[in-house]
C-alpha cells in the first residue's frame, strides 16, 4: 500500500486518509473512495492535493478482507448461533443469537492474531455467559488493505473458530434442605431464579424438605426439572455429607466434590439418571458473583468439563478475596 500527498486531479481511484471539511459546508470523510464527484467537491472547494492510500495489485481492501475473515470464522451462522453483522470501516461484529456460553477454539484464534498487525480479533473469553444480541466478537482490518498473502494466512485458521453453545435444559427444580424451620428458603430461591433466567431456563418448582437424606432423596426421585439444584441448609463439607448421601440413596452418582474457585468451593456434581444434579455452596444465596456460576452456566450448555478443566479454574478462580 502507498501512501502520501497528491494532487486532488491525480487522486481518482485512491482512499482518502484525512477528511476534508468544506468551507461552504459538508465533508468528505477519510476512508472514503475518491470518485468523479468527489474529486469535482475536492476542485471546486480550491483543495489543491490530499493524503491518500493507494493499494497496490498486492492489497485487498479493509472491508472485503474483513468480511473474508469473519465468513471464515463463521461459516454457518446458523449452526453456531451467531450473526455476522455488515462490515463498517473494516470492522465486523458478531453477535449471540441465543443464550449461551461461548464456545473458542482459542489456539486458532492466537494464530490468526499472530499473522500480521493489521488484523485484530478480539473475543468475549472462552465459556463467558451471553444473551441474545451481544456481541461476542469484533473483526478489524486496521489499515485501508492488507496483502493477499496476509489473509490467506489469516483464513487458514479462522473456520470455525467461535460459536455460542446453547442452553440444553428448558426446565429446572430446585430443592432446599432446612433445620427447625424454612428461613432463607425465600432468599435461595429468589438468587437460584434469577441466575437461571439470564440463561432462558425455567424454574418449574422449588422443593423444601428436611436436612435429612431419605427426604431429600425422595425429593430428588420427584424432582420434574430437566437438571435439579439442591442447595442445602448446612454446606456440604464432603462427599459423605447429607446431599450427597441422598443423591446415592436415591440411585444416583456423585462425579465431583470441591471446586477451586472461592467463592463456591463446596460444589457437588452429579446425576440421577439422566438427570444431572448440582449442589450449590452457600454463597448461592447472594446476588454477588461467584466460582459457581461460571460452573453452572457451562453444564447447563452442556459444556464437558474434565478434572483438568477444573483444576485450571483455580488460576483465576478468586473471584472475591474478601468472600
Amino acid at each position: 500500500m502507498i501512501y502520501g500527498r497528491r494532487p486532488v486531479r491525480e487522486a481518482k481511484g485512491t482512499i482518502l486518509t484525512q477528511s476534508v471539511a468544506f468551507k461552504a459546508g459538508g465533508r468528505l470523510e477519510a476512508g472514503c473512495t475518491l470518485g468523479p464527484s468527489e474529486i469535482a467537491a475536492l476542485v471546486m472547494a480550491g483543495v489543491g492535493e490530499v493524503r491518500v492510500a493507494e493499494l497496490d495489485p498486492h492489497d485487498v481492501a479493509q472491508d472485503e478482507a474483513a468480511r473474508w475473515i469473519s465468513a471464515a470464522m463463521v461459516p454457518v451462522p446458523s449452526d453456531a448461533n451467531l450473526d455476522v453483522g455488515r462490515v463498517m470501516a473494516g470492522a465486523v461484529h458478531i453477535t449471540a443469537t441465543c443464550a449461551g456460553v461461548v464456545g473458542l477454539d482459542t489456539a486458532g484464534l492466537t494464530r490468526m492474531n499472530r499473522v500480521d498487525e493489521g488484523v485484530a480479533i478480539a473475543t468475549r473469553p472462552q465459556f463467558h455467559r451471553v444473551a441474545k444480541g451481544d456481541v461476542v466478537a469484533t473483526v478489524r482490518v486496521l489499515p485501508y488493505g492488507v496483502k493477499r498473502s496476509v489473509l490467506s494466512k489469516v483464513i487458514e485458521d479462522a473456520h470455525d473458530t467461535i460459536r455460542v453453545r446453547a442452553v440444553l435444559a428448558e426446565t429446572a427444580s430446585l430443592i432446599q434442605t432446612v433445620i427447625g424451620g424454612d428461613g432463607g428458603t425465600a432468599k435461595g430461591e429468589a438468587f437460584v431464579r434469577a441466575r437461571l433466567d439470564r440463561l432462558g431456563v425455567r424454574l418449574v418448582e422449588t422443593l423444601v424438605v428436611p436436612h435429612r437424606e431419605e427426604e431429600l432423596a425422595e425429593a430428588l426421585l420427584s424432582a420434574r426439572g430437566e437438571v435439579v439444584f439442591v442447595l442445602t441448609a448446612v454446606e456440604t463439607i464432603d462427599r459423605g455429607d447429607v446431599a450427597p448421601e441422598a443423591v446415592r440413596q436415591a440411585g444416583g452418582v456423585i462425579t465431583r466434590f470441591g471446586l477451586p474457585l472461592d467463592p463456591g468451593s463446596r460444589f457437588f456434581a452429579g446425576g440421577l439418571g439422566a438427570v444431572p444434579i448440582l449442589g450449590l455452596p452457600g454463597c448461592a444465596r447472594g446476588s454477588a458473583p461467584t466460582g459457581v456460576d461460571w460452573l453452572v452456566d457451562r453444564l447447563l450448555c452442556g459444556v464437558s468439563i474434565t478434572d483438568d478443566d477444573i483444576a485450571q479454574m483455580g488460576v483465576g478462580g478468586l473471584v472475591s478475596p474478601e468472600a
